[in-house]
């Protein structure tokens, strides 16, 4: 080979790397403009009640407290909640820095897609331009809000990131740092068990088969992990008990389960392709649920639909349509082990389960799209401008909704005016608020939509007593609390609010028992504590109501309840506040 021939390789060479650097720059510079009115958002939903503000495992971490289930949802994963306890630390518990990082993380599950598809891409013509396509959609798919936008959907980020990294070194022959990568991803949320399918699908469509027993490694972690698993969770997989309310495909059997999931499942592609209506919930009562004996017209073209498309994607196997098959591949088993088909999950639908599964559909799109450019190159571009344009511009605006729990539940009464749920929650931030009639028509629909929802009858209960009805809110809130299951993460409040109302009727006796009960059940519970202090003072008990008091402030030292009480005592008591 001559000196000239040399130089002019090393040319291109260089030139295609500065072309990819160029590339990851301008993916980078999007995921920024569409998710950087992000910075501004406060916590929100399960942030608050949930995984971050209330979460020991993330406000006092220790290594053993991460490794353990969480103590409501028994979800294990040591890896997310470790960022989050990093953040918290970083940030002083501010969500600032929690954003950063998800913005962060997914620009780098963006680049890392990007990278993926160029590699597996390589014996497509225009596959580069096929990767940057569906990089370009990914980042900006207004479908991926609730994964990026909302704090706790970091553990998709997470577990997207070290899965499609995990699947890069795979097809780059770095075995030891694909498994360390998969096992981090298994650690972020378990729907990351899919690696090896994964690396099948990946391998077929390169017509690069690894040796047997880096396939029987990856096999090997995997039913590892699921056995670990399955004995840190008790004893089965996910939550010990999965709400009707939030799901109500959990408590049917399997045909009619089967039947009602392939018809949600089409609700998510409906979003893919056209999301203009977006939301937080779809939890009970917005997707009705079909009996296979009344429902089955409904729900019977869902399921030929859905048989139809694995046939496509079969024929595209045996055709050897490298790039459908892993479009298809990515879609089906992103969605695998969440879509209710397998086993019944936390939730009906969420849009934060679809970020995975929706880099197949990018890809599905972009090889469409690539179609076009072999025809028309111009008028191809001009349309992917346009499309990342405006569906950059949607998701900017998607953002605003979580700019703090009222404009998100306000947004989502919209989108879903037949959840119960959030009626619900719209009705608990105006109470706070104080707009007292606009709470009461709220919890009113919510009752309507699902008469059996404790946590609805209870917020009722309380907005009663606010106004003096004393006898409404006491009925109210004893049938809440006497339908409600010591594991819903609910229960605790209930049982204190019951117990505040018996001591503002003068039923101390009542209240008593309420506050011994939940301080068995819940020791941990600072409100509780709070609360039986100040009943103790009542009752003239000083030294009891002191070490409730005391106790409140070790579980929640910001307790305004004890606070003031402990002011109080040492008032009327110096000499002890002294020693």
């Amino acid at each position: 080979m001559g000196l000239q021939q040399k130089l002019q390789i090393l040319g291109q060479g260089s030139d295609e790397k500065v072309k990819k650097r160029f590339y990851i720059g301008l993916l980078l510079a999007i995921v920024v403009f569409a998710y950087g009115n992000t910075l501004v958002n406060a916590f929100t939903m399960d942030d608050i009640r949930l995984y971050i503000l209330q979460n020991p495992q993330v406000t006092h971490p220790s290594l053993k407290s991460l490794f353990t289930p969480h103590n409501i949802t028994n979800v294990f994963r040591p890896v997310t909640f470790g960022t989050f306890a990093l953040d918290w630390k970083i940030g002083n518990g501010r969500p600032l820095a929690f954003h950063v990082v998800n913005l962060l993380l997914h620009a780098a599950v963006t680049v890392l897609f990007y990278l993926l598809l160029q590699t597996a891409l390589q014996s497509l013509i225009h596959g580069r331009s096929v990767a940057f396509a569906a990089a370009l959609l990914f980042a900006v798919h207004p479908i991926h809000t609730e994964a990026v936008t909302s704090i706790v959907g970091r553990a998709e980020l997470l577990a997207a990131g070290f899965l499609i990294g995990a699947w890069l070194l795979h097809l780059q022959d770095r075995e030891i740092a694909a498994l360390v990568c998969f096992v981090l991803a298994l650690l972020s949320k378990e729907s990351a068990v899919v690696f090896l399918p994964l690396a099948l699908i990946g391998d077929f469509a390169r017509g690069q088969w690894k040796p047997t027993f880096r396939y029987l490694r990856i096999a090997g972690v995997t039913l590892l992990y699921l056995g670990v698993l399955w004995k840190v969770q008790g004893g089965h997989f996910g939550p010990t008990d999965i709400s009707v309310l939030d799901n109500p495909l959990a408590s049917i059997p399997a045909a009619p389960r089967i039947f009602n999931a392939l018809h949600v499942a089409w609700k998510y592609v409906g979003l893919q392709v056209y999301p203009a209506t977006l939301s937080c919930d779809y939890s009970y009562n917005q997707i009705p649920v079909y009996d296979l004996r009344y429902g089955l017209r409904r729900l019977l073209p869902w399921a030929i639909a859905a048989l139809a498309a694995l046939g496509g994607w079969i024929w595209a196997v045996r055709k050897r349509q490298n790039g459908w098959v892993l479009a298809g591949g990515i879609y089906l088993a992103g969605f695998a082990t969440t879509a209710n088909i397998f086993i019944p999950v936390g939730t009906i639908m969420g849009e934060r389960l679809a970020y995975f599964p929706s880099a197949g559909f990018c890809l599905l799109v972009a090889l469409a799209w690539n179609w076009l450019q072999n025809r028309q190159r111009k008028l191809a571009v001009g349309v992917l401008a346009a499309l990342v344009a405006v569906l950059g511009l949607r998701t900017v605006i998607r953002n605003r909704d979580w700019k703090d729990n009222l404009t998100l539940y306000t947004s989502a009464v919209r989108a879903v005016p037949g959840s119960a749920k959030m009626h619900q929650n719209i009705a608990f931030e105006y109470m706070e608020a104080k707009q007292l009639d606009l709470a009461r028509k709220e919890l009113q629909t919510a009752l309507q939509i699902n008469p059996a929802y404790p946590e609805a009858l209870a917020l009722y209960g309380l907005l009663e007593s606010w106004q003096g009805n004393y006898q409404a809110a006491g009925q109210m809130m004893e049938k809440a609390f006497y339908m409600t299951r010591r594991e819903d993460p609910a229960y605790d409040a209930i049982a204190v609010n019951l117990a505040t109302l018996y001591m503002q009727t003068d039923h101390l006796d009542g209240a008593l028992g309420v506050l011994n009960r939940e301080i068995s059940e819940s020791p941990g519970y600072a409100r509780a504590w709070a609360n039986r202090a100040v009943l103790r003072y009542k009752a003239g008990q000083i030294a009891l109501a002191r070490a409730d008091a005391e106790m409140a402030l070790r579980l929640d030292p910001g307790n305004r309840q004890a606070q003031n009480l402990m002011q109080l005592l040492n008032a009327s008591n110096p000499s002890v506040s002294s020693r």
